[in-house]
């Protein structure tokens, strides 16, 4: 790309992975070659070597980034991606016990600091940091998603009868990826924006209601050939 960025590492979760729910009788597929950055890379021809993990928690993606940059991965461009399963809670024992406290996987505090050590980690090694926010979910779905199979009156008792509750907690972390990035000066691009401003967002997300299905991985692609090329490389 004409801004000098030519490799891209990737530390995220499902989502930059591809993974889609409801083409097959498996629980996810995978969109090996259709997912957005692999579209993306194709449009803009940058070099992708993406180290997203399935169900990754922001601990477990520091620990992968940490182990390739000790391994000697270089790259112009380090995009984190994370967040969605790390506000997610553990929801089979709140199914069993919705009265004693129950924590999301990762806590807000915790996953900006690790977020940030990510930042300076890959800054003390003459890498260009980039985040995305997380696309929205579709509440319905995704609720009936975190339902099926657990006893729902004790979920829905643990969100005191508030299903808003599993969006506007979604929402609060995306909403502190852009506050930290405004806040330490990295780049980043507004993927739930770019999403909320379809025509119909719901009709680009699978039927889990977290995941972009087919026709939202392609319209993501859209939208990193459109900000990639807007980043500016700082090394």
């Amino acid at each position: 790309m004409e801004n000098g960025i030519n490799s891209i590492a990737v530390w995220g979760d499902s989502i930059l992975k591809g993974a889609v729910t409801g083409y097959s009788e498996n629980r996810f597929d995978v969109l090996e070659d259709k997912n957005s950055l692999v579209l993306a890379s194709r449009k803009l021809g940058f070099t992708l070597t993406n180290k997203s993990v399935f169900g990754n928690i922001i601990n477990k993606a520091q620990r992968a980034l940490n182990r390739d940059i000790a391994k000697g991965l270089t790259c112009d461009l380090g995009l984190i991606e994370g967040g969605g399963n790390d506000c997610d809670y553990d929801w089979a024992p709140i199914s069993e016990n919705p009265d004693v406290p129950h924590n999301p996987r990762n806590v807000l505090p915790d996953f900006l600091h690790m977020m940030d050590e990510m930042v300076q980690t890959l800054r003390a090694h003459k890498i260009t940091p980039l985040l995305m926010t997380m696309p929205p979910l579709v509440l319905d779905r995704w609720y009936k998603t975190i339902t099926t199979g657990q006893n729902e009156a004790n979920i829905r008792k643990f969100l005191h009868d508030d299903m808003f509750k599993l969006y506007s907690v979604h929402e609060l972390y995306s909403l502190n990826i852009i506050k930290y990035a405004v806040t330490h000066n990295v780049q980043f691009v507004d993927m739930r924006m770019a999403l909320l401003e379809a025509p119909d967002y719901r009709a680009l997300m699978c039927g889990d209601g977290i995941h972009p299905n087919v026709e939202g991985y392609a319209y993501m692609a859209t939208v990193w050939e459109r900000e990639l090329p807007k980043v500016k490389k700082e090394y």
